[in-house]
């Protein structure tokens, strides 16, 4: 086993000798939320019975689900591991008689204390180097995978943990293709006011992430993060000549949504930047299980991207104006 592999396979079944899994609810706030998106959709398309929870963590506290409870688990994440809303969704949850597991970069902090189970993520800026299947994003996927396989059963775990071991060469080969796409990128982008976020099913997730934590927080460019589902009840209304559009396009069977979108932008004349994981070697995974890594791998390929934006843009990632720097 991996150190991923083994530490959810434990932390799952000791949860099973203690009480049974009936709901999973995945909670955080910006980042830590989105990137659990990989999970969620994963138990949507393949649980029969498990219900899944998504909710951002202040909601989760003052709009506490009714059903959290004994047979519950509540999937959080903190980066810090101090975000305060997650901190108290945690006590709640585990309040009111839910397992909880904490996700976190920095160990032994306030999240911690509320976790009954702990997991260390990776975490890095590109370009250093991590484990891509240790990432935050990616354990989000392997507790759902575990859950699901502990309770229900799985026929394609075997194609699961097979593609989460060939991962980190496809997002090292992918984001070695990338480089000189998002130079030029980053040059004809750089002064763009708005740009618009897009992708469904398993990307829907990267997608808001890229909205709301790098355009929005880490470049302050509005933006918007629309499911390509949605973009023909309403928002398709904003399309005129050079309209900015990033579309993640998926491997999955949500991919014909992406398509429609792409053929309407590009017949209206809207700027798209189309990042399509057809070309990024998602196919060197396994047929059967390979949807599920879409998102993860446009997590990975989006850093090379927005390192160079940043650069080009001259305003570092690491920039701020109000987080962690006045009171909220």
């Amino acid at each position: 086993m991996s150190v991923a592999h083994d530490t959810v396979n434990k932390i799952i079944a000791d949860i099973l000798t203690k009480q049974k899994i009936e709901r999973v609810w995945f909670v955080g706030c910006g980042g830590s939320l989105t990137g659990f998106w990989p999970g969620k959709y994963f138990l949507d398309c393949e649980a029969n019975h498990l219900a899944v929870g998504y909710m951002t963590s202040n909601e989760f506290v003052h709009a506490t689900p009714g059903a959290v409870g004994k047979n519950s688990v509540v999937i959080l994440a903190s980066q810090q591991g101090n975000t305060a809303e997650t901190v108290e969704a945690a006590r709640v949850a585990q309040q009111k008689g839910a397992a909880t597991i904490g996700l976190v970069y920095t160990p032994d902090t306030p999240l911690c204390k509320y976790s009954d189970y702990t997991i260390n993520y990776q975490w890095a800026r590109y370009p250093e180097k991590v484990d891509p299947a240790q990432q935050k994003a990616a354990y989000s996927l392997w507790l759902a995978v575990e859950i699901l396989k502990q309770t229900e059963g799985y026929a394609c775990y075997d194609a699961m943990i097979s593609a989460f071991s060939q991962f980190a060469g496809v997002v090292s080969h992918a984001q070695q293709q990338v480089k000189e796409d998002a130079l030029r990128f980053a040059e004809q982008w750089k002064d763009e006011k708005v740009i618009y976020m897009m992708g469904s099913g398993p990307s829907y997730g990267a997608a808001h992430q890229e909205s709301i934590c790098i355009l929005l927080e880490m470049q302050w460019i509005h933006s918007a993060s629309i499911h390509s589902g949605e973009y023909f009840h309403g928002p398709f209304e904003i399309t005129e000549p050079g309209t900015p559009y990033i579309l993640l396009q998926s491997a999955g069977r949500t991919r014909p949504l992406d398509e429609r979108a792409i053929r309407f932008i590009e017949r209206y004349q809207g700027k798209l930047q189309c990042i399509d994981v057809e070309k990024l070697d998602i196919a060197a995974l396994p047929a059967s299980v390979k949807e599920y890594f879409c998102g993860l791998l446009h997590n990975c390929v989006l850093d090379v991207y927005n390192l160079a934006l940043a650069t080009a843009r001259n305003h570092p990632l690491t920039t701020r104006r109000y987080m962690w720097k006045v009171e909220y």
